[in-house]
């Protein structure tokens, strides 16, 4: 088998990168999960929990800018090893430090921090692992691993926190994290691999010297900005009413999600990312809308699964479009992160100003229409 070929089918440093980040998104979603209900057992209030969370989001996002000079100077497979164990370090904090405010922010921190790390290095790495042809794919792949992963990670964090002592859950979560460290083998030990590039082709005519990095990228990160922000609010404020548990229909989207990023991913590879990003962003409007009309009950149900399908779409796509924009793998994945994890911050913003003034209807629809209007950027630059 050429090495070619052995880069596209099966490859062990693909396969590796999707293990690690099947336990790295586990490790960190148990503990995203459980910050606020721990905090209030552990005696403090909700707003407090609420703060240690919002630390721990701004450590994600605080990092990740330095995580590719971390790369540089410690290899990718250091670099990404150091992660992991920052971030099993974080979940013993909790345990050893007797205070419960000051254990819970050295767990935000330290967990925070190492994902951060983490997830802009193992993305950056899956287009240096693949051919350019199937740099979409691979990247619809790894990214369906990661949805898959949060997905089971936050309700199992929420669910086993209840059910065992802290000790046994800090552990099961530190546990969790290592055992992605076996997969660092397969990691390639420089940063990228000669030959490969990002598989879109930059706009015609757009001059990379003279263009800022973040203004390259705005175009495609605005929309993707504003569809995390709404997946956010699916999340945080679950709807379902009393049909049924909202967790249900939490998964029912993030189930739809994982299928699309897969699917999307292969499609960028073999037509315009740009049409599937359209494609998903159009989904997405139509699913919030439709979320806004129906009422709490089991249609709401399909109405998700539509922007669970959208939401993919413009993960896989977006991915695709910043690789090819951007004047590095390490800029676009830290450009990428940032917008993903800010969209997740500011869909606690709107959903508490927006559901506690406007109500449900009004806040999903608004943010529909703000999905519209970041979108313009995108689609003018396209003609």
């Amino acid at each position: 088998m050429s090495a070619q070929n052995s880069l596209t089918r099966g490859s062990p440093a693909l396969l590796g990168l999707m293990w690690i980040a099947l336990w790295g998104f586990s490790g960190f979603f148990l503990s995203y999960s459980t910050m606020v209900p721990i905090s209030v057992e552990r005696g403090l209030s909700s707003v407090t929990g609420g703060a240690l969370l919002l630390v721990m989001m701004l450590s994600v996002i605080a990092v990740q800018p330095a995580a590719p000079a971390v790369q540089r100077r410690l290899g990718p497979q250091r670099a990404i090893g150091g992660s992991l164990l920052l971030m099993a370090a974080g979940h013993g904090a909790a345990v050893l430090v007797p205070d419960p405010a000051a254990g819970l922010l050295a767990t935000g921190v330290a967990v925070g921090g190492g994902f951060g790390v983490l997830v802009v290095l193992a993305t950056a790495a899956v287009p240096a692992v693949t051919s350019p042809e199937r740099v979409g794919r691979a990247l619809g792949r790894f990214g369906a691993m990661t949805a898959a992963a949060a997905a089971a990670g936050a309700p199992l964090g929420l669910w086993l926190s209840a059910q065992v002592p802290p000790e046994a859950f800090r552990g099961f979560a530190a546990a969790a994290v290592l055992l992605a460290l076996p997969a660092l083998r397969f990691v390639p030990s420089r940063s990228s691999v000669p030959g490969t590039r990002p598989s879109a082709r930059p706009a015609p005519g757009r001059d990379r010297a003279s263009g800022s990095f973040w203004s390259a990228l705005a175009p495609v990160l605005l929309p993707f900005l504003v569809s995390m922000c709404a997946y956010g609010l699916v999340i945080a404020f679950g709807p379902g009413g009393g049909t049924a548990h909202p967790a249900l229909f939490i998964a029912t989207m993030q189930a739809s999600a994982v299928v699309s990023r897969w699917v999307a991913g292969a499609l960028t590879d073999r037509g315009n990312p740009g049409t599937v990003y359209t494609v998903g962003i159009v989904m997405t409007v139509l699913g919030l809308v439709t979320v806004a009309l129906v009422p709490p009950g089991w249609a709401l149900a399909a109405c998700l699964v539509l922007m669970g399908l959208g939401v993919g779409a413009v993960q896989s796509a977006s991915l695709v479009l910043a690789f090819a924009r951007a004047g590095s793998r390490g800029q676009a994945s830290v450009g990428w992160n940032m917008t993903f994890d800010s969209g997740l911050g500011l869909a606690g913003l709107f959903g508490g100003l927006g559901f506690t003034f406007l109500g449900t209807g009004p806040t999903f629809a608004g943010v529909a229409g703000l999905l519209l209007a970041a979108s313009l950027p995108l689609w003018s630059s396209r003609r």
